[in-house]
């Protein structure tokens, strides 16, 4: 079998050690990301810890780029982004990507941002979730339907 991972995060190469266990397990890792300059930083850090392999960064805004992730997803950080404004963009790349995670899969959101909260916790959403007691909030999900 081999793992999906969704990564949405404020900067895609932060954690090389997560990249790397993930490549271990066979796995990909699929991130978005805005700003040219962090793409090409990451993509020099990927390849110079030999994951570029297994990692694919697109390019532009995550609530168009991540539409379609060729196939389902087994975990989801969505990390970043706290606003006073709804919607947030944690919400927004939510309902984006939901049908795309498998039932079984993970959504781990830091944040915990009041209108993700709502949607994930709706169970026409197909969701079952709970609150971490880590930082000012961190949701753990479960995909169930």
């Amino acid at each position: 079998m081999r793992y999906r991972f969704l990564q949405i995060s404020n900067y895609i190469d932060h954690n090389r050690d997560q990249s790397k266990a993930i490549a271990i397990c066979g796995g990909t890792v699929i991130g978005s990301e805005l700003v040219p300059a962090k793409i090409a930083t990451a993509k020099s850090n990927l390849a110079d810890a030999g994951l570029s392999g297994y990692v694919e960064i697109r390019e532009g805004d995550a609530r168009v780029t991540l539409s379609n992730l060729g196939g389902p997803v087994d975990f989801a950080l969505i990390d970043g982004w706290p606003v006073s404004q709804e919607p947030s963009l944690a919400r927004e790349i939510i309902q984006v990507v939901a049908p795309q995670i498998r039932v079984g899969g993970y959504v781990l959101n830091d944040n915990a941002e009041p209108d993700f909260l709502e949607f994930i916790r709706d169970s026409a959403n197909g969701f079952i979730s709970v609150n971490l007691a880590l930082k000012s909030g961190t949701e753990l999900c479960v995909k169930v339907s």
